[in-house]
């Protein structure tokens, strides 16, 4: 199958980063800030060095490699309808996340990010039909921390019935999440056949496992919930500068993070993923703007379906970018890149200066440039029926291709300024007044969180909820 794509490394240098990975793995090792995952890594063939580090040799990564290589992974959502199978020949998208502040584009007033936020944010991506996926855009910074994210997780499902998400700070907080889910999935073993959430569990860059976080991603591996490597170095500071050093040291953190969900549970469901970025380096700060990063993204990508993983590594947004456009369409050459990278999944709308804010207009525009930016990456039919010799064989000879049969059977499907009236040639050359299109987003974002607030529980499901939070309460004081 054609397909519109992005690949940046040449066959040989993905198998240069990959015998280096291994390298990195084998004699450089990982830190793991958890003596119970180190333990359970030394029982399937791990070492650890003088200095305490986990060196993993290359059969341990090769084999935790082929338990998951090729196979597909269903992400599935309360309301099947919302499922997503990968890899599918598509890229799923989510909004961004974990935002501390939330700013109105329009008036310039901004707030610190609180539960009712989060509720906000969740009924509006529940009804925008291109987020396929939800994060928490914006955290309930007031709640404390050791209940921030399973009061997250219960406002997703309470308020979405799309798949969510979301990540483990701790092995206690890991086995609240999959309480939670089993509850509104009927058990654990239908959890682990559909899993409604999944979880990112980053590496720390460079090469580094928290202990909480590297519990967690035990724990949810042996739950069967999906786990998703975000490595995020940023090049320069916490990776080497070069585009394929970054992706190197992010091949490898992720390899690290395979081998220990397959440790933890031989086949669990795993995600390779990167948010590489250069630096900012008169600042020091993240970049993701920079040029190098979608570059970065696709290389990751790459190694990533080397080893036949699904990926998430795409990051499409034009970020504050929107507040000087006037239409959807001059917003689509800045989503264009990321569009054509090669990814299952990927994360990133609604997020301003640099993922620390969240606008909920800015969500909106993303989600609406994106509904055209993607058409770049779709695909395209490559059998002898599409290509059709005969086709060109008879209208060389004279005529014109519009009266063939063949035309009339694929141009709607091949031509989407022939199917699509907002794709044509006048729509896109349409121009708006600069700021115009955050102010028609901000208020599709008012129409859309108009009214009241409608859980998507039955009323037993709601009664359980409130009973489980009940118990967190009582048993975390």
């Amino acid at each position: 199958m054609a397909r519109g794509r992005m690949e940046v490394l040449e066959r040989d240098e993905v198998e240069r980063i990959d015998t280096i990975s291994l390298k990195i793995l084998a004699e450089v090792g990982v830190s793991i800030r958890s003596e119970r995952v180190c333990v359970m890594l030394e029982e399937q063939g791990c070492a650890r060095s003088r200095d305490g580090r986990v060196l993993m040799p290359e059969e341990v990564v090769r084999s935790a490699v082929s338990n998951r290589s090729g196979r597909a992974l269903l992400l599935a959502a309360r309301d099947k309808r919302h499922d997503i199978v990968i890899p599918s020949g598509r890229t799923f998208m989510a909004n961004g996340g974990e935002a501390v502040y939330v700013k109105n584009l329009v008036t310039g007033e901004s707030h610190r990010s609180t539960l009712d936020d989060v509720i906000d944010f969740t009924v509006l991506e529940d009804k925008l039909p291109q987020v396929d996926f939800l994060w928490t855009m914006s955290g309930a910074t007031e709640q404390p921390p050791h209940i921030k994210e399973i009061k997250e997780l219960g406002m997703a499902f309470k308020f979405s019935t799309k798949h969510y998400q979301g990540g483990a700070l701790s092995a206690e907080q890991a086995k609240e999440m999959i309480g939670l889910a089993a509850l509104l999935s009927g058990g654990e073993k239908e959890l682990e056949r559909r899993p409604i959430f999944s979880a990112t569990q980053c590496p720390i860059s460079p090469l580094t496992f928290e202990e909480g976080v590297a519990e967690g991603q035990v724990e949810l591996a042996k739950a069967g919930i999906p786990v998703v490597a975000m490595s995020a170095p940023i090049a320069g500071i916490t990776s080497p500068v070069t585009l394929t050093g970054t992706v190197a040291q992010t091949n490898a953190e992720n390899l690290a993070s395979l081998v220990i969900s397959q440790a933890a549970s031989k086949g669990a469901p795993f995600i390779y993923s990167s948010d590489s970025s250069p630096a900012d380096m008169k600042t020091g700060s993240i970049d993701y703007g920079g040029i190098e990063a979608p570059l970065m993204h696709a290389a990751c990508g790459q190694m990533g379906r080397h080893y036949g993983l699904p990926t998430m590594v795409a990051g499409p947004t034009v970020a504050e970018a929107s507040m000087h456009l006037g239409t959807v369409q001059e917003g689509v050459p800045l989503m264009l890149v990321e569009a054509l990278i090669d990814s299952d999944l990927g994360s990133s709308f609604g997020g301003i200066d640099n993922a620390l804010g969240a606008s909920l207009e800015q969500l909106v525009a993303d989600a609406w440039i994106w509904e055209y930016a993607r058409e770049f990456s779709r695909n395209f039919r490559g059998d002898d029926d599409a290509v059709s010799y005969e086709t060109i064989r008879a209208t060389a000879r004279g005529g014109s291709y519009l009266s063939q049969p063949h035309t009339m059977k694929n141009f709607r499907r091949e031509n989407l300024a022939a199917a699509r009236p907002e794709m044509a040639p006048a729509a896109r050359d349409a121009t708006g007044t600069r700021g115009e299109l955050v102010k028609r987003a901000r208020a599709e974002a008012e129409r859309l969180l108009g009214g009241p607030r409608e859980p998507c529980l039955s009323k037993e499901e709601a009664r359980d909820m409130d009973g489980f939070f009940e118990r967190i309460s009582a048993r975390t004081g």
